[in-house]
């Protein structure tokens, strides 16, 4: 009997045993490491957020401050400075963004900031930028008379080319960030262009494919490879139809005066001098098909300069006014063609 007694005390001994080593295994897989556990007490930090990150000249700019670590950020005292100098209205109680105009492009700004917690932790941090800018520009390769100054503006099958030239400064000094350390994002339509993106590529070159009436639009941003800078802009190219006006032509220059046409009044003659110019083909004026009418009759051009016409009125008979009419089209696109049409008044 003692003997049982002590089989059965020695197997208890042996599966208690057994649970320790078993629940002190397990605790000891599953433990946290002293580096990892939570810290119950975190150290306060303060951290300022730029926004935008690069500003461009006379642009508004917020600078936020950010307290981590304290559950209670009420009531904590912001004092701020620029460029050293406190900003009375800016400083005050829970006034923890600061907003101003920033000035001419290369300039450089420091912004300070001192907080005092409820808790009465004592914090403090700067933030350093300088106001960067990028020109934007686009050319089609559309045809224009030599005398016009506006914008060529691109029809369908036309070629953009656009160019951007930066003027990015490393924050907080006057140090120009060179183009083939900066990154540049194109986007066509929202639709980024993986292809012509990159670091160093300022020119991004697209085929316009849309119908007149339309326009594209081509985003640029602009960022350094560690984020610190970025700056965007959006260029909206509207998409014209090509264009034909008639003019009077000097009979000696052949070059156009007065204004286009539309109606005019003219004294009885043989023969009247007209010019037409084309705008916004995609081809000069000698590889495009001319033709010119009067009342609907063709008739014709100026041989090897088509569209220059001297139009012999004595068809007219006795009609007391006319249609000139002039048509042009590029034969290697079908769609791109126009028209012009003026009446005239015989007296």
């Amino acid at each position: 009997m003692a003997n049982r007694n002590n089989q059965n005390k020695i197997l208890v001994f042996s599966l208690v045993a057994y649970f320790l080593l078993f629940t002190t295994a397990v605790n000891a897989q599953f433990a946290l490491p002293a580096d990892q556990l939570p810290d119950l007490n975190p150290k306060t930090t303060l951290s300022l957020t730029l926004n935008p990150l690069a500003p461009r000249p006379n642009s508004t700019i917020t600078v936020t401050a950010n307290l981590l670590g304290v559950t209670n950020t009420n009531n904590s005292d912001y004092a701020w400075f620029l460029n050293g100098v406190r900003k009375k209205e800016a400083s005050g109680v829970n006034k923890n963004i600061f907003t101003f105009q920033v000035g001419d492009l290369g300039a450089v700004y420091k912004v300070s900031l001192r907080i005092l917690t409820p808790n009465r932790v004592s914090l403090s941090d700067s933030i350093s930028f300088t106001v960067s800018d990028f020109d934007l520009t686009w050319d089609a390769s559309s045809q224009a008379p030599a005398s016009y100054k506006g914008k060529r503006l691109p029809t369908q099958n036309s070629i953009i080319s656009v160019s951007a030239l930066p003027f990015i400064y490393r924050s907080g000094t006057k140090t120009l960030i060179n183009i083939n350390s900066l990154i540049f994002d194109w986007r066509v339509d929202d639709k980024f262009s993986a292809d012509e993106s990159g670091i160093g590529k300022s020119d991004f070159v697209l085929r316009i494919l849309d119908f007149a009436g339309g326009d594209k639009s081509v985003r640029l941003e602009i960022k350094t490879s560690d984020g610190a800078v970025s700056l965007t802009k959006i260029a909206t190219i509207p998409i014209a139809r090509p264009q034909t006006l008639i003019y009077f032509a000097d009979p000696e220059t052949n070059f156009p005066y007065g204004a286009a046409l539309k109606n005019s009044i003219t004294r009885p003659m043989a023969n009247l001098n007209f010019i037409a110019q084309n705008y916004f083909f995609n081809a000069p004026s000698k590889d495009l098909k001319w033709q010119w009418f009067i009342n609907n009759e063709e008739v014709a051009g100026g041989g090897e300069t088509p569209w220059l016409a001297s139009l012999n009125l004595s068809k007219i008979g006795q009609l007391f006014s006319a249609q000139i009419q002039v048509s042009v089209k590029n034969p290697a696109n079908d769609p791109e063609t126009a028209q012009s049409t003026i009446n005239l008044e015989i007296k």
